[in-house]
């Protein structure tokens, strides 16, 4: 059919409603559109074809111009050509036709030829507004400044157009696109940044962007600030694909240090395995010769689990080739591992591991101070798993701990370390309880097994044959049975049965060796043998607790003219007698040295070894093992004694109309404890620990002590009278600034400005923040004592919406002077950033400048400059 059935409607509702149709008089935008009229209407004749019977004479019928209907509409006015067959929409005109759409000030649209041209406007002063927008399917829109477009074989002109592709934008003074949606350019620019007039560009010579999946351009050069640049690549490629990320070279940094050379670092490639996968490999190489390669996987599956891998591997050169050169290994390996709790609430794994070469992070992690600055390591790989409805649960550890302390570098493994267990249980506790239930029914029973094997050697000794012998290992079980009376509100009384159980692959003798010399001279030595083979002791132990912990309340009250209203004080002292029998007798794993005979083959026939008061020497067969003995020699107890208190006031607050009074904390927490040994033969109190905190005017403050309540004698030595000395004490104090109305620390500090536009920024606002620790501690074990005080201090501070600055340092009070400083400026350039990094002293002398593009596109367009503390005795500025 043709136009003129469909022309002459909308003709009639133009009479009817004037010439100019208002957009906003319609109720929707299908109401003003062109559509594809039925095909029951003949463009031969307006009478009806079943109606004709000679069927010679029935036309074919056309092809109507489009396939869909096209709704279209415009706020200002709507004009229809008649005899042209055009519609000319103005102000906000929209075209939709199937996917594409179109929006622009003017649109002018031929129905004859199923062509749109669109075009921007002006606003009363002269600025463009309106300027077209072309959007085709899910492909982000295309901006330009007019552009002509046909819908049926949707191919198009475009003049002075921006699209955004990915994360970067094209700019083109003339662009052509194709029915595949291609866009052929010519004049171009690619960018990252998204101001119409980009502060730095690719500027293309000719180039053809495939939404989606790649843009192509042949010779082009940079422009910074419109600047051209010696920067030319003959040709390029940027990819754009619709996948989070794609595989790709990782550019390597150039640079140069003085002591190690020439180099080019965080170099490598990048590889997209899947949606759930991904790895970098990086490397850094140095003209002196040290090189490191870095791996870097990441996995993560939703809702199940994810997790990522940190493995360095390098050669650190130091010296001169023929001279003093030195190769050193250096390795590092972080993993982190982490299950989603949805994924199984019966089972977890878990892996949190940081192990390294001891000098790694001073060569390769200079700049970071947390790293650089801290002397121990630990890893966990954590397995758990409980059986629901049972009171069962198995837990396996793999744990890892590091010291690396100058002279005193050590690591030990602990793998694995397994626990099996049950959770409290009432053997003898009926089923269906009927009155009141039996004291025995109240009686628990519970158990737990551990299996643990450590091995410790300083590095590279770790796992040599000497360090594997001294591996220890061994497993342990007990079955702790238990019942609890209450004796009025404060007094428990818990008698107990606990069985207990070891299991080793050795156990120990000793023999006093009478032909030995020492290396001082003396006559004889005692002798410790290992015999192999598996030993298993046990033991049986009574235990008989009876606890008290009242809670007293005094509180004092004052008159309705007083400000404060109340100050309540919370004295609660507790005190616990705890007794164990001997039962060595009946499970004796205690020997006396012997005096080794090599003619007596068995070991109760020796002699007793006895030292210069005649006392026999007696040690146990499984002295130093990991478990311990299971018994004691000898019968125990003690008297454990305790007080803890607050302290609260009440203050009245005249602004309150409802009369609620405001509670203030005086001291959070008060402490004291000690024990008393009722089996020591001497010096039967311990020491006594004293703690306290409390929070005054938002700075936190907690002093903690001990105090020994036994003499020294000029010596040095501890005697069995009573004088309090105190042996340490620490005190420890911070604040962390600014506070809220409220009193407390605002936690968003620098940050809570930094996202505000310039027109947003309060001047006279500055964010900020600043963290202040400090401890101070007092050590006294006998005669000398020794004052050690630390002070941390770290902040930051948002100068302008574009400038910040944060800092951290400590000040070293013996040196009587600050220890390190680390800083960064940093300076956001729109669509580059700029940032400094410096540590001026210290141990780790640094500097690293570095000016980058944001997008992570093109996020080897950077230019940096650093030096080293590997560059320590050079002028570092």
């Amino acid at each position: 059919m043709g136009l003129k059935p469909l022309l002459i409607l909308l003709l009639g509702g133009a009479l009817m409603c004037g010439q100019f149709l208002r957009a906003q008089e319609l109720p929707q935008a299908d109401s003003v559109s062109y559509a594809v009229a039925s095909d029951s209407l003949s463009t031969a004749s307006s009478v009806p074809d079943s109606l004709q019977n000679d069927s010679a004479t029935v036309k074919k019928k056309k092809e109507p111009p489009f396939k869909s209907r096209v709704k279209y509409k415009a706020t200002d006015s709507l004009k229809f050509l008649i005899n042209e067959q055009k519609v000319f929409l103005y102000n906000e005109s929209e075209v939709y036709y199937e996917t594409t759409e179109l929006k622009s000030y003017e649109i002018q649209f031929n129905m004859n030829t199923s062509i749109v041209n669109a075009n921007g406007g002006k606003d009363s002063i002269g600025n463009d507004t309106g300027l077209p927008e072309f959007k085709d399917g899910k492909s982000e829109p295309i901006h330009a400044r007019s552009l002509s477009y046909n819908f049926k074989t949707s191919k198009g002109i475009i003049h002075e157009t921006k699209s955004k592709e990915g994360e970067g934008y094209m700019h083109a003074t003339l662009a052509k696109r194709y029915e595949d949606g291609h866009i052929n350019m010519a004049g171009g620019k690619y960018t990252t940044c998204d101001a119409d007039h980009p502060h730095f560009y690719l500027a293309l010579s000719k180039g053809k962007v495939m939404p989606g999946d790649q843009v192509v351009f042949g010779p082009s050069h940079m422009v910074l600030l419109d600047v051209p640049l010696p920067i030319v690549l003959p040709f390029g490629f940027f990819p754009q694909s619709n996948k989070e990320s794609v595989s790709g070279v990782l550019f390597p940094a150039i640079g140069m240090e003085v002591s190690r050379g020439l180099s080019a670092t965080n170099g490598g490639y990048y590889f997209a395995f899947s949606d759930h996968f991904d790895a970098q490999v990086r490397g850094d190489i140095y003209s002196s010769g040290t090189w490191k390669i870095n791996l870097l996987p990441r996995y993560m599956k939703r809702y199940k689990y994810s997790g990522n891998l940190n493995f360095n591997y390098g050669v650190t050169v130091a010296g001169e080739k023929g001279l003093d050169r030195t190769e050193t290994k250096q390795y590092s390996i972080q993993w982190t591992h982490t299950q989603d709790a949805k994924a199984n609430p019966n089972q977890n794994f878990s892996a949190s591991v940081n192990y390294s070469s001891t000098s790694f992070d001073k060569e390769f992690n200079y700049t970071s101070p947390s790293m650089l600055y801290t002397n121990t390591k630990n890893s966990s790989i954590s397995y758990r798993k409980n059986w629901p409805n049972t009171p069962f649960r198995l837990t396996a550890n793999f744990n890892h701990s590091q010291s690396q302390n100058a002279g005193a570098e050590m690591i030990t493994f602990a793998f694995p370390t397994i626990n099996f267990s049950m959770d409290r249980v009432y053997p003898f506790k009926k089923k269906e309880s009927t009155g009141k239930a039996k004291w025995y029914e109240d009686i628990t029973l519970t158990y737990n097994a551990d299996i643990k094997n450590t091995l410790s050697g300083k590095e590279g000794e770790v796992f040599s044959k000497k360090s594997i012998e001294r591996m220890t290992n061994g497993f342990q079980h007990s079955i702790p049975l238990s019942k609890n009376f209450k004796v009025g509100k404060f007094i428990n009384i818990t008698p107990s049965m606990n069985y207990k159980g070891v299991l080793y692959t050795s156990h120990i003798r000793k023999y006093f060796i009478e032909d030995s010399i020492t290396a001082g001279g003396q006559h004889g030595v005692i002798r410790t043998d290992t015999v192999k083979g598996l030993s298993y002791a046990h033991s049986l132990s009574p235990t008989l607790s009876i606890g008290a912990t009242p809670k007293f309340y005094l509180m004092n009250v004052y008159g309705p003219n007083s400000k404060i209203e109340a100050i309540r004080t919370v004295i609660s002292p507790s005190a616990t007698f705890s007794y164990v029998p001997d039962m060595s007798s009946l499970f004796n794993y205690y020997r006396n040295v012997k005096i080794y005979d090599a003619k007596v083959k068995d070991d109760d026939k020796m002699s007793d070894y006895k030292d210069a008061s005649g006392k026999p020497q007696t040690y146990s067969m499984y002295d130093r093992y990991i478990f311990g003995t299971p018994t004691t020699a000898g019968q125990s107890g003690s008297v454990s004694v305790g007080l803890n208190g607050n302290v609260e006031m009440k203050v009245r607050d005249d602004k309150d109309s409802t009369g609620v009074s405001k509670k203030v904390k005086l001291l959070d927490r008060i402490d004291a404890r000690s024990s008393y040994n009722l089996f020591a033969d001497s010096m039967k109190w311990s020491n006594i620990s004293l703690s306290a905190s409390t929070t005054i005017a938002g700075i936190n403050l907690t002093v903690s002590g001990q105090v020994d309540p036994y003499k020294l004698t000029p010596a040095g030595n501890r005697i069995d009278e009573f004088g309090p000395r105190l042996t340490n004490i620490n005190f420890n104090t911070g604040i962390t600034l600014p506070f809220t109305k409220e009193g407390k620390s605002d936690e968003k500090g620098a940050d809570s400005n930094q996202q505000k536009t310039g027109s947003d920024y309060d001047y006279f606002d500055v964010p900020w923040n600043l963290t202040v620790g400090y401890t101070l501690g007092y050590s006294k074990p006998k005669f000398d004592g020794k004052i050690t005080q630390n002070l941390n201090f770290s902040g930051g501070v948002t100068l302008t919406p574009k400038w910040s600055l944060n800092f951290q340092s400590a000040y070293d009070f013996d040196a009587k002077q600050i220890s390190y400083l680390t800083a960064n400026i940093t300076r956001d350039l729109h669509c580059w950033t700029m940032s400094l990094n410096f540590a001026p002293f210290g141990i780790s002398k640094y500097f690293f400048f570095q000016i980058n593009v944001k997008s992570g596109t093109l996020q080897d367009l950077k230019y940096e400059k650093r030096k080293s503390q590997s560059d320590f005795g050079v002028n570092l500025w």
